[in-house]
């Protein structure tokens, strides 16, 4: 056997190389990874936008607690929200029941609302600065599930939800927030390569025929 056939090992080159796909860094050079979790980096815009949709959700929970607290009591039943001052229902009767309910849809609503989004932004989903923008145009319901007045200012926690959402709608949509959520996208579906033009050849290779 001659020196070049053990250098160049066994059987005939074949005529076309053998294609195989590059490491998944060379087809994303752009897809910086943690080595830490192998995923990509959470921009911190994210970080602070996930925080801040979470202590909104967690004010929204607080208000909604505190009006059902003082629906329960009689003394407080009538001012305990403006949906029960609108709708004036005698405590006990069916019309207070169902009151009752619309008030607790509408607070599951404004809790579930900005905790989606965020978690929507922290699993890196492309929509989630405009599922922040939807919670912020909820948060104006908090008005009725609220008392019509400051002087029970505990009872009016819940408005706090709107600045803690302005700041994750704010946050998500930045640049560095944008470019993370691709990044995400592009982790999570990466793009395929294009299929070869070529002829297929099937059977065995030319080198072991």
């Amino acid at each position: 056997m001659s020196e070049t056939a053990v250098m160049d090992g066994l059987g005939t080159q074949p005529a076309t190389p053998i294609v195989a796909l590059p490491p998944i860094e060379k087809l994303q050079p752009t897809l910086r990874l943690d080595p830490a979790t192998a995923e990509p980096y959470r921009a911190r815009t994210v970080q602070v936008a996930y925080a801040a949709l979470l202590l909104a959700a967690a004010a929204q929970a607080a208000g909604l607690g505190l009006m059902w607290w003082r629906a329960i009591h009689m003394d407080t039943f009538p001012a305990a929200a403006r949906l029960i001052q609108w709708t004036h229902p005698n405590p006990g009767s069916p019309a207070s029941l169902a009151v009752a309910v619309a008030v607790v849809a509408i607070g599951v609503v404004l809790v579930a609302a900005p905790a989606l989004a965020g978690y929507l932004g922290w699993v890196g989903r492309p929509q989630a600065p405009w599922w922040a923008v939807g919670a912020l145009a909820a948060t104006a319901v908090t008005l009725a599930i609220t008392p019509n007045t400051w002087a029970v200012t505990w009872a009016n926690i819940g408005w706090l939800a709107v600045p803690l959402t302005l700041v994750g709608v704010v946050t998500l949509w930045l640049p560095a927030s944008r470019r993370g959520l691709r990044d995400w996208q592009a982790f999570r579906q990466p793009v395929k390569p294009a299929p070869g033009t070529g002829p297929v050849a099937y059977g065995r290779l030319e080198q072991f025929r």
